[in-house]
C-alpha cells in the first residue's frame, strides 16, 4: 500500500491543501508549531477514524470552521488505486472509499483494505517517535523485554498489556505479605469477626451477677441521696450566717460616721476648686512668660531699600546674555587666533608678509595657467625621457637577447657537416639507384644458381640411378656453372657507392633535422640583429624637451606672491587658499575685536550698576550671587521686622485676655467659699474631707443594706452552737463529707450506667446474629475473590504459553531478520540479537561478549528496537503493506549512527513506503534522494 497524495479539506491548521507523495522517501519538514503533527494525525485518523472527544488524540477541528475531514489516494497490490474520504459527521465520521472497478464501500470495506488492523495495531508496528526510543531508557528489563517482544512479533503488544492488566488485578485481589489487596483484607477481617463472636459468648454469661448488683446499687443512691441534702442544708445555712455576721457590723460601723459630716458643702466641690487653682496658676505662668517675651522683642532699627537690586536681578537676563555674548566671541576671538597661526604656518610666512601678498582671482587665474603650463611641459619632457628608456630598455633587452642567442649558437663542426651534405646528398642519391639495380642483377644470378644447382643435383641422381651418361655429363655442367657463378659474385669487389651507401645511408632524417635547425637559427639571429638597429633608430629620431622657461615662470610667480620658491606645485593652489584664508580670519579678528571692546564697556557699566546697589564690591564671576545674597539679606530683615511688630502685638492681645481669665477666676473661687461656708483655703479643705467621709459612709451603708436585703433573714444555725470562730471549720468538715458522698455516687452511677448497658445489650442485642450474617457473607466474598483470582492466574499462564508459542514459531524468522538489520545498524560491533532462557534479549557483540539489553547504552537499545520494527514490518509486507510513519525517531543519534540507520531505510524503501516527520534541518538535508515538504511553506517543497 502507498500513500500518493493528501487532500486536506479542514483539519487543524491546514484547510483546502493537497499534497502529493511520489516517492518511496517523503520528508515532512518544519518547525515547531507548523503543523507536522496535525499532518500524521491526518493521516492516521483519516484511515482509522476521528479520535472521541474522550480519547486522548485531538480531534483537530478547524477552528475557523469550514469542512471537516479530507482524503487519502493510495495505491493497493490487491485492490488498485483507492480514494479514502472521511468527513464529519458521527464521533468516528463519514467515511466513504471508491474502489479502482468503480465500487463504493465503508467502514467494513475500509477494514478489509486494512487487513482488519485498528489503529492500536497499526501504531504498533509502522508508526514511532522520538519519545518511544527515549522511553526505553526508564524501562526495567521485563518491560523492555516485552516491549522488544511486541517489536518483534504481531500481536504480543496486545496479549503483553492484557498480560499486565491481568497480573495488576491479580495484585489487587491478593499479595503474600500485603495488607491492602482484596483476599488479604478479607483473611483479616474473618479473623476479626470470628475474635468478636467468642466475645459475645462471653459477655452473655455475666447478665444474672449485673442485674442482682443494680438493685443494691439503687437502694445505696437513695441512702447517698438523703444524706446529701441534710449536709447542703447545714451547709448553706452555716454559709449564710458566715457572708451576713460581717455586715451586720459594719453597718453599725457606718451609720455612726455618717451622722456627723457638714450639711450644705457643694458637690464637688474640691474637684471645682482644684481645677480652678490649676486654671489659675496657669494664667498666672502665661502671663509673666508673655510680659517675659515682650521684654524680649528686639527692635526694629531701619528698613533696607531692594528696589535697585530687584530691578538689576530682574535684567539677569540681559547680564548672562552679555556674558555670553563675551565668552562666545572671545573664544572665536581665539579660535581664529589659532586658525590664524596655523594658516600662517601653512603658508610659511608672518602675518605682515601675509596681508601684503595679492590673493585676487587675477592672481589666482595666473598661477593655475603658469601651473597648467609647467605640467604640460613636464608631461612632454616625462613622455620623451620616458620613451627613450622605453626604448634604451629594449635595446638593451634586444643586446642581451642576442647575446644569450648566440651563446646557444651550433657548433662549428654541425656547420661543416651540413656544408658537405650539401655535397654528399646528390651522391648519396644516385649511390642507392645504382646499388638498387645491382640488388637486382644479384637477385637474377642467385636464382640461376639456385637452378642449374638444383638440376645438377637431380641429374646426376638419375644419371646414377639410371647409369646414363650423358645425363650425368649434362648435370655436371650444370652444377659447373651454379659454382662459377657463386664465384663470380663472391669474388667481385664493393665498389665507392656501396661505401657512401653504407656510411650515409640511413642519416637523411638526421641531416635534414640538422638543415633546418640551422636554417632556424640564423632566421633568429637576422630577427635579433634587425630589433637592435630598428630601436637604435628610434632613439636617434625621438625629440628633445626642455621644461626649464616654464619653471623659472612657476618660480618667478610664488617669488612674488611671498611664497619659497620650493614650495610643491601639489600643495601651491592649496597654500593660495589658506592665503585667501589669513586674509579673510585677519579681517574677521579685527571685527571680533572690535565687539569685544563693546560687551566689555557693556559688562563694566553693569558691574558698577550692581557695586553702587549691593553696597558691596563684586567681580564679573560673582556679581549675580553678591547681588541675590545680599538681595535676599534684605528680604529676610524686612521679613524680620514684619515678624517682631506682629509678635509683638499679638503678645498684647495675649496679655489683655489673659488679665481678663484671671479676674473671672477670682470671682469664681470666692463665690466657692460663700457656698461652702468658710473664709479661707484650709477651712476649705477640712470641710471638704469631713463631707467626703459622711458621703462614702452613706454610700457603703447603702451598699451594705442592699447586700443584707439580698442576702434576707438571717439567724445563726443551732448547728453552729455558741462558738462563732468554729463556721470555718464547720463548712470545710460538711465539704469534705459532701465530697466523699458525690465520689460514691458517681462510682455507683458509672456502675449502674455500665451494668444497664451491659444488661439492655444482652437483652436487646442483635449482633452475634448479625456477626453471624456477616462473617458468612465475608466467606462468600472470599471465596468469589478466590476464584477470580484463580480464574485470572490460569489466564496468566494462559497468555505466558502463548508468549512462549509466539517466541518458537513467528519470533525466529523476525530475529533473525532483525539480527541483520541489528548487525548494519551498529556497524558490525553487534552480530546477533538472541533471546535468554529466562526470556530475556541479549546482544552478541563480535567479541563474543554476552550483554542483557538492559544493559546495552540508550542509542544501542534504540537500536535494536528499530531493528525488531523495521524487521517486523518486512515480515509482514506480503500481508500487511502498509506505509512506515516515522517521527524524528533518529534526531538524537550521532552522526555515525544516524548515517547508519539512514542507509537502512534507503535500502527498505525498495519494498516500503516510508513518511518522516522532522523538525531538524540536519535531517532534512540527510536525505537528499526524498521528497522534501516544507509544511510551513508548500511553495518551498522539493517535489520530484
Amino acid at each position: 500500500m502507498k500513500l500518493e497524495k493528501l487532500i486536506i479539506y479542514g483539519f487543524g491548521r491546514h484547510e483546502n491543501r493537497t499534497i502529493e507523495l511520489n516517492k518511496p522517501m517523503a520528508v515532512f519538514y518544519g518547525m515547531n508549531e507548523a503543523g507536522k503533527t496535525t499532518i500524521q494525525q491526518f493521516v492516521l485518523q483519516m484511515l482509522f477514524g476521528f479520535s472521541a472527544r474522550n480519547q486522548p488524540h485531538k480531534r483537530y477541528e478547524p477552528k475557523a470552521g469550514g469542512k471537516y475531514g479530507g482524503q487519502l489516494q493510495l495505491s493497493d497490490p490487491i485492490y488498485g488505486r483507492v480514494v479514502i474520504e472521511r468527513t464529519a459527521g458521527k464521533s468516528a465520521g463519514d467515511v466513504t472509499v471508491w474502489f479502482e472497478d468503480g465500487r463504493r464501500g465503508g467502514e467494513t470495506e475500509l477494514a478489509e483494505l486494512l487487513r482488519g488492523y485498528d489503529r492500536a495495531s497499526y501504531e504498533a508496528i509502522y508508526s514511532f517517535s522520538v519519545h518511544e526510543l527515549q522511553d526505553l531508557d526508564q524501562m526495567t528489563e521485563q518491560e523492555l523485554t516485552r516491549t522488544l517482544l511486541s517489536s518483534g512479533t504481531a500481536g504480543v503488544d496486545h496479549a503483553g498489556k492484557m498480560e499486565s492488566q491481568l497480573e495488576r488485578e491479580m495484585g489487587e485481589l491478593f499479595k503474600k505479605a500485603g495488607k491492602l489487596p482484596l483476599i488479604n483484607r478479607l483473611t483479616e477481617e474473618l479473623r476479626e469477626l470470628e475474635m468478636e463472636l467468642r466475645e459475645y459468648k462471653l459477655r452473655a454469661d455475666t447478665f444474672r451477677p449485673a442485674t442482682e448488683r443494680l438493685e443494691h446499687i439503687k437502694k445505696r443512691l437513695a441512702e447517698l441521696g438523703q444524706a446529701e441534702s441534710m449536709l447542703v442544708q447545714d451547709m448553706k445555712e452555716a454559709e449564710k450566717w458566715q457572708q451576713a455576721a460581717p455586715l451586720l457590723a459594719r453597718k453599725q460601723q457606718l451609720e455612726r460616721l455618717a451622722e456627723n459630716g457638714p450639711v450644705n458643702f457643694p458637690e464637688s466641690g474640691i474637684r471645682q476648686y482644684e481645677r480652678l487653682l490649676d486654671q489659675k496658676n496657669e494664667l498666672q505662668a502665661e502671663a509673666a512668660f508673655l510680659e517675659n517675651e515682650i521684654g524680649r522683642l528686639e527692635p526694629a532699627g531701619e528698613l533696607p531699600g531692594t528696589d535697585s537690586m530687584a530691578d538689576l536681578l530682574g535684567r539677569e537676563a540681559e547680564w548672562h546674555q552679555i556674558n555670553s555674548s563675551l565668552k562666545v566671541k572671545q573664544e572665536e576671538l581665539s579660535r581664529l587666533q589659532d586658525e590664524l597661526g596655523r594658516l600662517l604656518k601653512l603658508c610659511g610666512m608672518n602675518k605682515e608678509q601675509a596681508l601684503l601678498s595679492d590673493a585676487s582671482l587675477e592672481q589666482e587665474e595666473r598661477l593655475k595657467i603658469v601651473l597648467d603650463a609647467l605640467q604640460t611641459a613636464e608631461q612632454e619632457q616625462a613622455f620623451g625621457q620616458r620613451r627613450l628608456e622605453e626604448e634604451r630598455q629594449r635595446l638593451s633587452e634586444a643586446e642581451y637577447a642576442l647575446k644569450q642567442y648566440l651563446a646557444a649558437e651550433p657548433p662549428e663542426e654541425q656547420r661543416r657537416r651540413a656544408e658537405q651534405w650539401a655535397d654528399i646528398e646528390p651522391q648519396l642519391t644516385l649511390a642507392k639507384a645504382q646499388q638498387k639495380r645491382q640488388a637486382g642483377t644479384a637477385a637474377n644470378n642467385r636464382l640461376a644458381q639456385f637452378l642449374l644447382g638444383a638440376i645438377g643435383i637431380a641429374g646426376l641422381i638419375i644419371a646414377v640411378v639410371s647409369a646414363d651418361a650423358f645425363t650425368g655429363l649434362l648435370a655436371a655442367m650444370a652444377l659447373g656453372a651454379s659454382v662459377w657463378l657463386w664465384l663470380r659474385d663472391r669474388k667481385s669487389p664493393k665498389g665507392s657507392t656501396d661505401d657512401l651507401v653504407e656510411r650515409y645511408g640511413g642519416q637523411e632524417a638526421e641531416y635534414e633535422a640538422l638543415l633546418i635547425k640551422l636554417a632556424e637559427y640564423d632566421k633568429g639571429l637576422d630577427e635579433r640583429f634587425d630589433a637592435i638597429e630598428a630601436s637604435k633608430r628610434k632613439i636617434a629620431a625621438l625629440p628633445q624637451t626642455d621644461s626649464s622657461r616654464e619653471l623659472q615662470q612657476y618660480r618667478g610667480l610664488l617669488i612674488s606672491l611671498g611664497f619659497p620658491e620650493e614650495t610643491s606645485r601639489v600643495t601651491v593652489l592649496t597654500l593660495f587658499d589658506k592665503l585667501r584664508d589669513v586674509h579673510a580670519a585677519s579681517s574677521r579678528l579685527d571685527r571680533i575685536t572690535e565687539e569685544i571692546g563693546k560687551l566689555e564697556s557693556e559688562q563694566q557699566a553693569w558691574l558698577g550698576q550692581a557695586q553702587e546697589a549691593c553696597g558691596k564690591p563684586a567681580s564679573a564671576s560673582n556679581v549675580i550671587s553678591v547681588l541675590r545674597a545680599e538681595w535676599e539679606a534684605r528680604q529676610q530683615k524686612l521679613q524680620h521686622a514684619g515678624k517682631i511688630r506682629e509678635k509683638n502685638q499679638q503678645l498684647a492681645e495675649q496679655s489683655r485676655k489673659c488679665a481678663e481669665r484671671l479676674a473671672k477666676l477670682s470671682e469664681a473661687m470666692d463665690e466657692l467659699f460663700k457656698r461652702a461656708a468658710v473664709e479661707d483655703e484650709d477651712s476649705f479643705y477640712r470641710a471638704a474631707k469631713l463631707s467626703e467621709q459622711a458621703r462614702s459612709a452613706q454610700e457603703q451603708l447603702q451598699m451594705v443594706l442592699s447586700q443584707l436585703s439580698a442576702i434576707g433573714e438571717v439567724e445563726k444555725p443551732a448547728a453552729l452552737g455558741d462558738a462563732e470562730e468554729g463556721t470555718e471549720q464547720f463548712l470545710e468538715r460538711s465539704q469534705q463529707q459532701l465530697d466523699e458522698l458525690q465520689d460514691e455516687r458517681q462510682s455507683l452511677w458509672e456502675e449502674q450506667a455500665e451494668k444497664l448497658q451491659l444488661t439492655r445489650h444482652l437483652l436487646s442485642d442483635e449482633g452475634h446474629s448479625m456477626k453471624l450474617q456477616e462473617l458468612e457473607a465475608k466467606k462468600a466474598e472470599f471465596q468469589d475473590a478466590a476464584k477470580e483470582w484463580a480464574v485470572n492466574r490460569a489466564i496468566v499462564e494462559v497468555f505466558k504459553q502463548t508468549m512462549d508459542e509466539l517466541k518458537e514459531t513467528k519470533l525466529p524468522a523476525v530475529l533473525k531478520l532483525s539480527e541483520s538489520y541489528f548487525t548494519q545498524l551498529t556497524g558490525g560491533e553487534y552480530v546477533r540479537l538472541l533471546l535468554s532462557q529466562e526470556g530475556n534479549f541479549e546482544a552478541l557483540r563480535k567479541d563474543g561478549l554476552r550483554f542483557r539489553v538492559i544493559e546495552l547504552s540508550q542509542a544501542t537499545k534504540e537500536q535494536a528496537y528499530l531493528a525488531l520494527r523495521f524487521a517486523l514490518a518486512s515480515s509482514l509486507k506480503e500481508s500487511h503493506p502498509f506505509p512506515i510513519i516515522m517521527d524524528d525517531p533518529f534526531v538524537h543519534f550521532d552522526r555515525r549512527r544516524s548515517q547508519q540507520v539512514i542507509k537502512l531505510v534507503e535500502e527498505l524503501q525498495a519494498d516500503h513506503q516510508f513518511i518522516y516527520f522532522t523538525c531538524h534541518e540536519a535531517m532534512r538535508q540527510a536525505w537528499p534522494s526524498a521528497q522534501q515538504i516544507d509544511v510551513a511553506n508548500p511553495e518551498r517543497s522539493i517535489q520530484a
